[in-house]
C-alpha cells in the first residue's frame, strides 16, 4: 500500500507527458476494462444464487454500472484519450467493488460456517466453552472460536464430550451416525443443539453441522 501513491504519480506523469506506449497489443488490452466486470459480475451473481439462493438484486445496478463504464473506457479509448478512459475504468472498479464487497459478499453467509459455529460456541449456556469439530476442518474456525478448538473424528468427539465440562461437538452430518454409535458404546449423555446449514467452499457442496453439548456442563 505505501507504493500506491508513487505508482499513481508515475501513471499521472506518463499520461500528462503523452508518453504512453503506442503498442497496439497494449491498447487492445483495454478490452479487459469491459470483460473483467462482465465476468466478475456473472460469477458473483451465480455464486449468490447457488450458495445463498439469493439474486442479490441490490448489487445489479452497481455491477451494471461497472460494465457500462468499462465498455465506454474500452470503446472510447482512442477517441477520448487515455485520461478519460482511466477515469471511466476507475469508476468501473469502484462500482464493481461496491457491488461485490458491500452487497454480494455479505449475502454469502452460508459460505462462512466458521462464523456461525464460533457464535454457537460463544453463546453456549456454560462458561469457558471448548469445541471439537468433526468433518469441518477450516483453520478459520480456530481463529474465530479460539485455539482450544480441536479437530478430531466422530469417535474422538464422543470421547471429548465424555470428559465433561463445557464442551461442544460440531459434527458434520456424514459423521453423526458414527458419533452416535460411539456415544452409545461409552454411555455418553449429551444434549442436541442447533444445526448449522452452510456451503463448504473447499469441497464445493452444502453441508450441515450438528452441535452436541455434554449433558453435565455446568
Amino acid at each position: 500500500m505505501p507504493l500506491f501513491p508513487a505508482i499513481a504519480i508515475l501513471v499521472a506523469g506518463a499520461v500528462e507527458s503523452k508518453v504512453l506506449s503506442p503498442w497496439r497489443w497494449l491498447v487492445r488490452g483495454t478490452m479487459f476494462w469491459f470483460l473483467v466486470p462482465v465476468i466478475v459480475s456473472i460469477i458473483a451473481i451465480v455464486a449468490a444464487i447457488i450458495i445463498s439462493r439469493d439474486l442479490v438484486l441490490v448489487a445489479w445496478p452497481f455491477l451494471a454500472g461497472a460494465i457500462v463504464c468499462g465498455l465506454f473506457a474500452w470503446q472510447l479509448f482512442d477517441d477520448d484519450g487515455a485520461e478519460h478512459a482511466f477515469v471511466r475504468a476507475t469508476a468501473a472498479s469502484v462500482l464493481m467493488a461496491i457491488g461485490i464487497y458491500a452487497v454480494v459478499v455479505p449475502a454469502l453467509t452460508p459460505a462462512f460456517p466458521s462464523v456461525a459455529l464460533a457464535e454457537v460456541l460463544h453463546d453456549a449456556s456454560c462458561s469457558h466453552p471448548i469445541g471439537a469439530s468433526v468433518g469441518y476442518e477450516e483453520p478459520s474456525l480456530v481463529f474465530l472460536a479460539g485455539t482450544t478448538t480441536r479437530f478430531t473424528d466422530a469417535a474422538g468427539a464422543a470421547d471429548f464430550l465424555r470428559q465433561g465440562g463445557c464442551r461442544l461437538a460440531l459434527i458434520e452430518s456424514r459423521h453423526e451416525r458414527t458419533f452416535a454409535l460411539r456415544a452409545e458404546a461409552i454411555g455418553l449423555r449429551y444434549n442436541p443443539g442447533p444445526r448449522v446449514k452452510a456451503f463448504n467452499l473447499s469441497i464445493g457442496r452444502p453441508i450441515t453441522i450438528a452441535v452436541f453439548q455434554s449433558a453435565d456442563a455446568p
